[in-house]
Formats: C-alpha cells, structure tokens, sequence
C-alpha cells in the first residue's frame, strides 16, 4: 500500500490527473423514522444484569424500557430476554411459575409497558421459554406428594426407574433405555412438607442433623458470616445458623416448607457442599445422618419416590407422555396456556431452551413435538391478530450442523452454533476465502429441511465463553467479527456486551459469561444477581458505553454502524440472500486467501461485502464492480482507480453495487 501511495504521489508531481481520491463511506445514521427495519438483527439481554432502574444492584424489566434507544441504535428489531416468570434461581431457567412475573425483575404491567414501548420502535419481545424442565416449585411439590394428584403425570417419576426404564415406560425417552444426558433423583413422596416451631442442631464432627419440635423462643438468623446455613421453603429460603461448638450449629425457627431442607455451608447454591440424606425421611428428635453424595431432600415423612432431571436436581424435566400425542397431555396444555397469556399481551417470539433433551436427544421425537408447540402457539398468535407468523427459534445444541439441520423439520429457526466455529477458526486463522462457501453450505444443508428456515446466526451466548476471551481480546479481531456477523445473511443475535468487546471463560462461572452492562464511566453496575462474580478489571471506564459512543473507532461504534447500515439496505437485511464472489473466493491464491468476499442481494438491490480476515494489508482489483459508493467500513481502507481495493488488517467494506 505505500509503494502505491508513493506512485500516486510521483504521478501528481508529474501533473498526471488520475481518478484515486479514497472513497468515503456515506455516513449511516441512528433510526430516524424512515428506517425499514429489516436487520433481523436481535440483542440477546439478561434482564438480571442489564439496567437497573431502581438502583438496588438488580437488573429489571423497567431498565430495559429505559434503554431502548440504545438498543435501537445497534439496529435491533427484536429483544430476547432471559427467562422472566417467577423463579427460583437469579438465572430463571428453573421456572416455579409460568404465568407470572418474577418480583425480582418487575410487575406485569412494567412488562406489558416494554412490550409496548419497544413496539413504537418497532422492536418485538422476545421470550426464553424453557419446556424441559421446571424448578421444584407448586406443581412438582404436589406431583410427589401423592400418586393420584393431577400434576403427577407433569414429571418423569417412578417407584423403580432401572425397571420402568427396561420395559419401556418412560415416554421422555422415546424409546431409548437409557437418557443422553441427566439422573434420577430420589425424593419422598406423601408429608413431605412441615410447618411449626422447631430446634436444629447440624453436628458436622458426626455429620448429622438434629430436628426437635420445641415451643422455646424463636431466634432471628445468623447473618453475620456463618459457617452453615439451612435451606427450605416453598422459594428456597436461607436461614444462617448459630456455632455453639467446634462444628456445631444451632437455631430456633418456625419452619413453613413444603419440599423439607438442606444444609449448605455458603450462602450462595454454588458454593459449598450441600449435605442432605439418602432419601429416606427424619424423626423429631432423632439424629439424622448427612449425605453429601445423594444429598437428597431432607423431608418429614412420606415414602421414596424418583423423578429424572436431565440438568441438575433444581430443575426436574416435564413429561409429554408419547410424542405423537405430546399435545394431549397435561403438562403441554398448562405450558401452552401460559405462552397464550404473554402472545395476547404483545410477545411476538419464543426462544426455546435445551430442545433436544425434551426427548431425551431422539431427534424424531423432539422435532414432531415442537411442531406441535410451534402450531399451537401460532394459532394463538394469528388470532391475536398477530402479522405473518410468530417467531420461534430453539436451542438445539447439537455436535454438528447436520445434526441440527433436522431440527428445521419442528421449529423455523434454530441457532446456528456451527456460524461462530467456522468464524472464530477463520479470523484465528486468517482465512476469509472460504467463508461465504462454509455459510452457503449451511444455509442449502437447511433448505433441504425447510424452504422457508430463517438461521439464527450468532457469536456467542450465555453458556459459552465470551467471543472476546476466544478472540484472545484483540479488539481489532472482534470489530471484524461483529462486522461479519452483521453482512452475513440470516437472522443475527447480539449477545450483551459483545457490542462492548466483553471478555469471560465460563470454566469460572456461568456469571463470568453474564457480566453487566456498565453503562457510565464511573458507574455501579447491576451485579447483585451474580453474587459479586464479576470481573471488575474489565469493566473499566473504558470499556463503558459512556465512552465507547464517544469514540468512532470504538468496538460499540463498529455495531452501530454496520447494524443500522443492516437495517437501512434491504440487501443486507434478514431476507438478503448471499453468493460466492467470482474472483476472490476458496480458489483464490495463496497472497489473497485472508479476503472474504461475497455478494449480498435481495428485491433487485445488490452489495458487495469484502472483508480482511488476516494481520496483514492486502489489494484487490475489481474489474466488474463498482467501488463508488463504499456504505461502510472498518479498519483502514481506501480504493483507487475506482477498481483497485487496499485494506487494512481485519478490515471490512461494504459498496452499493
């Protein structure tokens, strides 16, 4: 590139008039009402930690509401939340109640005013729904305490799993005998509850528990850092306890359960050991032996009986009863009525969780009942008068793209997890040549599965280390794989802080992958749904949003750009279909191979998209394009001659053809 700038400068010495002037991008602008909003762009939030409107260190629904010009200006057309119903864990993928709102986020009326708010600018709702499993909340207590409950065909249970599993009876696994993944876990079934004043002593020299009703004074719990807690009650309540010896622990309470107890020695559910029994029930007044293997529930009274959880034992997997007829069962009705509620009140899409373990990884099984789920809940939503069909894309984290590609046969879109592979080895890799071939793979290998599949196409999400930390936090490596992401065809997801350039391994913690959005310089951040697990050496004022919409050669300046160009040329919008370029593609020699290169088009409208994939400079000559009107770019790039095309590493163009 500077022996080229240095002819040019001899050739104007020289008083040569050539046509070289470097092409600027024409300026893309934030929404202005005449945007078309095609992007499909949407932005993937964890209510818990994006924006606390009420500054008690918690994320809510009303933060969102604050913040949708923010969201607005990244070119997103559509929100999806994290789980937002009533929940027992900060993450809500263990839902106690399906049909409310959990206090901790907001009310149903800051959630109906979202909806609303984010309509105006028309941005849709998106909501996580998780149809696997539950928590152990009001259904599961009554489906164990008696096999003659309505909600006991809601669960997987079994008074002898090993044999019901060998004779076939147990319908989540489809036929299989044995589960792709998950336990069976032992509870008692019938009193398992209690309520009344008691005296507990935990004895860890012994490891035993001992529960005594008592009418002695009731004690306010140990808050002042104890050793060992106790957990019980219908949300799972802790309750620190008092040492009165080496490793002994007291207090006096009234107990209300309706599940039993545990005893953990932190706070936080992660932390720790968590000590329960072997299943069996206690006494009053008779010691009970600890178990920090099974560490089942500790109950009062009641027989044994199993249920299976294909996560972990917070979170017991729903049963559908035989596929085919999933729709008819008892739990699939409850579920649809509470989806209804959230589609009439203005949700135009579902995310949903963990769907090939609804069948225990039998993929005929779980694609012909989410059909089922798709049909009912689109029927819900044509009624409501809802435009074109609802929105559903699901979780089908599979070993490979073929594998998932079936999934199209259920669901009209499924995240594309394979997209963020091939990238990631691209950019480390310094090979662009071959990617547009790679996605048009993809995108045939679904077509055969479904003619009108949408591919959710993504970086990274929740459960999966921060594309930074994969990137090895080189920001010029994540502003061009965010510009990738946003002039590749599909619908693209932006998962929170991506936008930023945040970094987090989740080998430290799922909380290290959720870290909050720190939206001002010197600002608290909305961490205390994480328990303090943040890295607060990234969330420096840097980083903040605060200075990076200051900054034009910001990462956030990156998204902005591209997302808002996304939505402005419907070429580049969700419809825009994508071919291979002629001349630079997986053929391309050796000098040109970091070049990604590929055609956008879509209603007679048609662009060009270059990218440099590589640590080095490289020149392209278009002879058959046109480089006149570049909309937008990163990195260092210039164009001379109206055909010759210098790039800077990692950079990216984008030109109206």
């Amino acid at each position: 590139m500077k022996l080229l700038r240095y002819f040019l400068a001899l050739a104007a010495a020289a008083g040569m008039v050539l046509s070289c002037d470097p092409v600027d991008p024409t300026p893309v602008t934030p929404s202005d009402g005449n945007n078309d909003h095609v992007s499909g762009i949407t932005y993937q939030l964890n209510v818990y930690s994006f924006a606390d409107s009420d500054g008690d260190g918690w994320g809510d629904i009303k933060g969102i509401t604050q913040h949708l010009d923010y969201l607005d200006s990244l070119g997103a057309t559509s929100l999806w939340l994290s789980p937002v119903q009533t929940s027992a864990s900060y993450h809500g993928y263990d839902v106690l109640d399906y049909y409310s709102i959990s206090p901790k986020l907001g009310t149903e009326a800051d959630f109906q005013d979202l909806i609303d708010k984010a309509r105006a600018k028309h941005i849709d709702i998106y909501m996580d729904y998780v149809l696997n499993h539950s928590g152990r909340g009001e259904w599961f207590n009554a489906a164990v305490s008696s096999p003659s409950n309505a909600y006991s065909n809601y669960y997987v249970l079994s008074d002898n799993w090993a044999a019901d599993v060998a004779a076939g009876k147990i319908d989540n696994y489809a036929g299989a005998t044995s589960p792709g993944m998950g336990s069976w876990y032992s509870v008692a079934s019938g009193d398992i509850g209690y309520k009344g004043r008691v005296h507990i002593k935990v004895d860890m020299n012994s490891r035993t528990l001992l529960v005594t009703e008592t009418t002695d004074a009731i004690q306010s719990p140990n808050n002042s850092n104890p050793e060992c807690w106790i957990w019980y009650g219908s949300i799972s309540q802790h309750c620190g306890l008092y040492t009165t010896g080496s490793k002994v622990y007291e207090i006096t309470l009234d107990m209300d359960t309706s599940w039993g107890m545990l005893v953990c020695t932190s706070t936080n559910w992660a932390d720790g050991t968590k000590w329960g029994g072997d299943g069996s029930s206690l006494s009053f007044g008779a010691p009970f032996k600890l178990n920090n293997s099974t560490a089942a529930d500790i109950t009062f009274g009641g027989k044994s009986i199993w249920y299976f959880a294909s996560f972990d034992k917070s979170m017991p997997d729903l049963n559908y009863g035989p596929y085919a007829k999933a729709s008819e069962s008892a739990a699939f009705k409850d579920l649809a009525a509470s989806a209804d509620k959230w589609i009439n009140m203005g949700v135009n899409g579902l995310r949903l969780d963990a769907v090939i373990w609804i069948y225990q990884n039998q993929t005929a099984a779980n694609t012909t009942f989410l059909k089922q789920w798709y049909d009912r809940c689109n029927t819900t939503y044509k009624a409501r008068g809802g435009e074109g069909d609802i929105y559903m894309v699901g979780e089908a984290w599979c070993d490979s793209a073929e594998q998932m590609a079936p999934y199209y046969k259920g669901l009209p879109s499924n995240f594309n997890f394979y997209y963020w592979y091939t990238l990631k080895d691209r950019i480390l890799n310094g090979k662009g040549c071959d990617f547009a071939k790679t996605v048009m793979y993809f995108r045939n290998l679904f077509k055969t599965n479904r003619a009108d599949f949408i591919d959710a196409i993504k970086l990274t999400n929740h459960d999966e280390n921060r594309a930074g930390s994969d990137l090895g936090r080189n920001k010029d490596m994540m502003k061009l794989a965010g510009a990738v992401l946003l002039t590749s065809p599909g619908k693209p997801f932006i998962y929170q802080g991506e936008e930023l350039g945040y970094w987090g391994e989740k080998s430290k913690g799922d909380e290290y992958v959720r870290t909050p959005i720190k939206w001002t310089a010197n600002g608290s951040v909305p961490s205390r749904a994480l328990n303090g697990k943040v890295d607060n050496s990234m969330l420096s004022a840097a980083i903040s949003v605060e200075n990076q919409a200051a900054d034009e050669s910001s990462i956030l300046s990156v998204y902005r750009k591209f997302g808002q160009l996304r939505n402005q040329y419907k070429a580049l919008g969700i419809n825009g279909d994508i071919t291979s370029h002629p001349e630079f593609n997986e053929k391309s020699p050796e000098s040109l191979k970091s070049a990604g290169v590929w055609y956008r088009e879509y209603d007679g409208q048609k662009v060009l998209v270059v990218h440099n994939f590589g640590s080095g400079e490289i020149s392209l000559t278009f002879k058959n394009d046109k480089l006149d009107n570049m909309l937008a770019s990163n990195g260092n790039v210039s164009v001379f001659f109206k055909e010759n095309l210098q790039m800077g590493p990692y950079s990216s163009a984008v030109f109206l053809q």
